[in-house]
């Protein structure tokens, strides 16, 4: 059986979360250096190092199997592939900015006889297209956002996490075209044939997701306040209670709660007589 191919970016802001996702999955995958692919796994999987957006033709022409980018990259390309999974981080705006002092204060505002730069040129034509609005489009490559200062463009679409560099630049949003995260995607017929493969990254990458926002809580409760700390503590399907040797009138109790919720469990615990109160990450959970 030929390795599963797996592409991931090579550079850029998606790049390291990437690397920590294999790693978590179990393909201890190096930084790139000079290599341009890792064979893993006894020659099993190979980990191909690519430009994030040339991830989608790569997997579109079946060069690899799957592949990590972001799905801006994949609506640019119109690539036909498979979104097999949105995955949790490379979660921004694809915005629509435009000098701070403008009188575009909407879509609308804009005349058709505007330049607007931009790294998507596609997804912005067709967006603007969508809007009723025929503008001139200017592909850059980066620096977007000095376009407007040095008069390539009146306005721009580009990525915007926090805002923060669109500020600086005295550029201010006014539409958001899509939201953007990172996505596994996969070639249709390729992933039919390596269905089994395929099917063990996806269920690996899940169960990661899964456990990110969930601790792993184990504590002493006394048997009278069992069902009080039940309700407390609901778990999956419920709390696994266990007896504890030596320890009349106490049982250890072990629960999968969401980490947001931990710093207001541990008083009422307290007070229901818990002791001994761990708290430990998950690495995966299967659901």
């Amino acid at each position: 059986m030929p390795p599963l191919k797996i592409a991931i970016p090579n550079k850029g802001r998606l790049s390291e979360p990437c690397l920590e996702l294999l790693r978590a999955i179990g393909l201890p995958v190096a930084g790139l250096g000079r290599t341009l692919v890792s064979v893993l796994a006894g020659g099993s999987i190979e980990v191909l190092f690519s430009r994030a957006d040339d991830i989608p033709e790569f997997v579109d022409l079946g060069a690899a199997d799957i592949g990590l980018t972001g799905s801006d990259l994949v609506d640019e390309a119109q690539a036909d592939v498979e979104t097999l999974l949105s995955l949790d981080f490379g979660r921004c705006n694809l915005v629509v900015a435009v000098p701070e002092h403008s009188l575009m204060k909407t879509v609308a505002d804009i005349p058709d006889a505007a330049v607007v730069a931009t790294s998507f040129p596609g997804i912005t034509k067709r967006y603007f297209e969508s809007h009723g609005k025929k503008l001139t489009v200017v592909p850059v490559s980066g620096a977007t956002e000095i376009t407007p200062y040095i008069g390539v463009a009146d306005l721009i679409t580009d990525l915007a996490e926090t805002g923060s560099t669109l500020r600086k630049n005295h550029l201010t949003p006014i539409a958001t075209m899509c939201e953007v995260r990172a996505v596994l995607i996969g070639n249709r017929r390729k992933c039919a044939e390596k269905e089994t493969e395929v099917h063990e990254i996806v269920a690996a990458i899940q169960s990661v997701m899964a456990a990110k926002e969930k601790r792993y809580l184990m504590a002493n409760v006394p048997k009278n306040a069992l069902e009080a700390v039940r309700r407390l503590l609901p778990g999956i399907s419920g709390p696994t209670v266990m007896n504890l040797a030596g320890a009349d009138g106490m049982v250890a109790l072990h629960a999968v709660v969401a980490e947001k919720s931990i710093n207001g469990l541990i008083p009422p615990l307290k007070k229901l007589g818990a002791t001994g109160i761990l708290v430990l990450p998950i690495e995966r959970m299967v659901m």
